[in-house]
């Protein structure tokens, strides 16, 4: 279980650090914890708005989870070196995703891996961060890690309010609230040569996804007008 995770010295001290910022700077709200396995090998797949719902998902996973968590990030963003790289790396075990095939290479030989070496991976299939708040189409890439890793556990997963914490094209996070809301773990199925039956189960993950945050939306407006 030590393949993706970062051997460098402050990857013991600064994610706990970074945990404790994140619960006191955006107070997140956790509903369906419960659905999250404790042991073995799934697939986080959440909608994506804001650079900051890595950060929420991670902080608020049971602590059994966390040594095992990897974070699939765009490699075009993320793996250039500097700063960005060294931080998703120490913070989130991130592991690159090509959002193309240039170059060749399977874009997500390093999520397959993860999966096979047993480790929870966070996706997040629309491959970029909605502007308007609304969930975009879901690549098929879910679908195909679905057909290649049958029996492995989905777990649909909406994130609110991280973009007004991070919008898009800003870097410095404001204190809002936000949600986490997980569900129910799907077993879906899908044909290993079949790309259609891979865009099915996206789409089929998608609208669980799409189901959340209607729950979610509602449960927010009802609280802040209760506050």
């Amino acid at each position: 279980m030590s393949l993706y995770r970062s051997r460098h010295v402050a990857a013991r001290f600064a994610p706990a650090l970074f945990r404790i910022f994140v619960r006191l700077y955006v107070r997140p709200r956790v509903e369906g914890i419960e659905h999250i396995p404790r042991e073995g090998a799934f697939i986080i797949a959440s909608n994506h708005a804001s650079h900051a719902d890595t950060a929420v998902i991670y902080t608020v996973l049971p602590r059994e989870v966390r040594p095992r968590f990897v974070a699939a990030a765009a490699q075009d963003y993320f793996f250039q070196g500097g700063i960005m790289q060294f931080l998703s790396r120490i913070l989130f075990n991130a592991i690159p995703i090509a959002r193309d095939r240039r170059g060749g290479q399977d874009p997500l030989r390093h999520a397959a891996r993860a999966l096979r070496e047993g480790y929870a991976l966070l996706l997040f299939p629309e491959g970029t961060r909605s502007t308007t708040g609304e969930i975009g189409p879901f690549r098929s890439g879910v679908g195909r890690l679905i057909a290649e890793f049958p029996g492995t556990p989905v777990i649909p997963t909406y994130v609110g309010g991280t973009n007004r914490v991070m919008p898009k094209g800003k870097l410095i996070p404001r204190p809002y609230k936000v949600t986490v809301r997980f569900g129910e773990p799907m077993h879906l199925k899908a044909h290993p040569k079949l790309r259609a039956t891979w865009q099915t189960a996206a789409d089929e993950v998608r609208e669980a996804v799409i189901q959340l945050s209607g729950t979610a939306l509602a449960h927010s407006a009802s609280s802040d007008q209760a506050e």
